[in-house]
């Protein structure tokens, strides 16, 4: 008689699936055309990802139609030097292409941080030429140079600085009704170092003078905190419905004490929906013990931790590319993501993860499809439901799946924890098939005997089969 674990612990695996966010940042460089946001959706589609965090303000520049619906709230800045004069809207058309496959789209919008590093390129930005009192200054009195940080900041400080930006972000919200989300980021001070413009330092003082115990680090953390606030009130009043998240540093003692950036306090206050914290530190250790950290603060299901998919030499993350730093350490912290039950995973970024065909080969391995439904009741009977025997033989576990009809079948194997530790994809036959496997797992441990979850789904399924297995002990040379 076949055993089967069947609907409470399918609905709980099924339902996680559906809700996981998988999210993609695009870079600005890869919307430039209809041609190349085609290339981002059709990846996006192919890889099973559901959102695109989309970079439409790179540099106080435009790769949007500014003003589009009105200049209710005016939005001076110019057209991307990233884009050709041509008057094509990337963001109107990501919008259009991407709802059309129920890919959900975030305008991902770079707030303090003004200009780009390269000096002709800084002599013709925006602020740079119109606001350059607005630069943010050192302890010493020095005005920053835009070398010190990924181009000059802007001193958040300021109140006329955070006036204009509410109005320009409130412009690509009005302009977007379509919007799924505004995305955050660079919203916080360039270290700890800056800040100390004049203005920003005598408001600080006249705070004190009014009787307020607060010191220069829980000041720098309320103006931050205040413009997103006010970024939060603005936009929902513009479309209620809007997802307003930030990338945000993973360290929150990291992000509080040089960044100014409690983004643990805005989830609190629920002045944003999701934080999507930059995980991106080389060291697995240093990651897991992140995640930890976040565990322990709660509020899991509103992160969606962003994982480092590039290489800073421009290699593929293919292991045979890059033996350092490729997929295999990707799916293990992704793995890693799912055990703590977190709202999602963002890969930074689609045009790294592409190359060399990286992305197919991790959505094979880590991001199966999402199916939308769920069963009412069983969908099998006794005569045609999936089945699975395995047995060891000279050092290496045969497995025998009998299926009820042919195609691509997805297959892995969990713990009675519901813990993810091997997974797989072909195309089978009906009735019976073989895999043969030698219990590696994909971080190269090898898996320990015991009782496991043998997970089983067609591709045109709403169902899955999960079947309780008994492995005995392998003996590695």
């Amino acid at each position: 008689m076949k055993k089967f674990c069947l609907l409470l612990f399918l609905l709980i695996s099924v339902l996680y699936l559906c809700a996981e966010v998988r999210s993609l940042w695009v870079l600005p460089w890869n919307i430039t055309s209809p041609q190349a946001v085609d290339r981002v959706i059709s990846d996006a589609l192919s890889s099973n990802q559901n959102e695109l965090l989309v970079e439409v303000r790179y540099r106080a520049d435009a790769l949007y139609t500014p003003n589009r619906l009105g200049n209710k709230y005016y939005n001076p800045e110019p057209r991307s030097y990233i884009l050709q004069n041509d008057g094509f809207d990337p963001l109107a058309y990501t919008l259009q292409q991407a709802h059309a496959h129920n890919l959900k789209v975030q305008a991902w919008v770079i707030v303090f941080n003004a200009t780009p590093t390269a000096r002709e390129l800084v002599e013709h930005n925006y602020i740079f030429t119109n606001y350059p009192h607005w630069i943010t200054y050192n302890e010493q009195g020095n005005q920053m140079r835009s070398s010190e940080a990924f181009g000059y900041f802007i001193d958040p400080g300021l109140p006329e600085v955070q006036d204009y930006l509410l109005d320009v972000i409130s412009n690509i919200v009005n302009g977007y009704p379509k919007l799924d989300g505004l995305h955050l980021d660079y919203i916080r001070y360039p270290s700890s170092q800056w800040g100390f413009h004049p203005i920003s330092v005598s408001r600080f003082e006249d705070t004190k003078e009014n009787g307020e115990m607060i010191s220069w680090n829980e000041w720098r953390i309320r103006q931050v905190t205040e413009f997103v606030s006010k970024c939060s009130i603005r936009v929902k009043s513009i479309n209620p419905n809007l997802m307003l998240s930030a990338a945000v540093f993973s360290n929150i003692s990291e992000a509080r004490i040089s960044y100014a950036q409690d983004w643990y306090d805005w989830l609190k206050k629920g002045i944003v929906d999701r934080v999507y914290p930059m995980a991106y530190h080389l060291d697995y250790n240093v990651f897991s013990n992140q995640l930890d950290e976040m565990l322990y603060y709660g509020l899991e299901q509103n992160l969606v931790i962003g994982l480092r998919a590039w290489n800073a030499n421009g290699k593929s993350l293919m292991p045979k590319d890059n033996p350092e730093y490729n997929l295999e350490h990707i799916i293990k912290r992704i793995n890693r993501i799912r055990e703590g039950k977190f709202g999602g995973i963002a890969l930074f970024s689609h045009h790294s993860i592409t190359q060399n065909g990286a992305l197919d080969s991790l959505a094979l391995l880590s991001y199966p499809p999402i199916e939308n439904k769920l069963p009412i009741e069983p969908m099998y009977t006794e005569e045609n439901a999936a089945d699975v025997k395995v047995n060891l033989v000279a050092g290496t576990y045969v497995i025998e799946i009998m299926l009820p009809k042919e195609g691509k079948w997805f297959w892995s194997i969990s713990d009675t924890n519901n813990t993810l530790i091997y997974n797989k994809q072909r195309f089978y036959f009906k009735g019976l098939n073989q895999e043969f496997w030698n219990g590696k797992l994909i971080n190269g441990t090898y898996i320990a005997p015991g009782n496991y979850i043998f997970t089983v789904f067609h591709e045109d399924a709403n169902y899955k089969y999960m079947i309780p297995i008994s492995l005995d002990s392998i003996v590695h040379e």
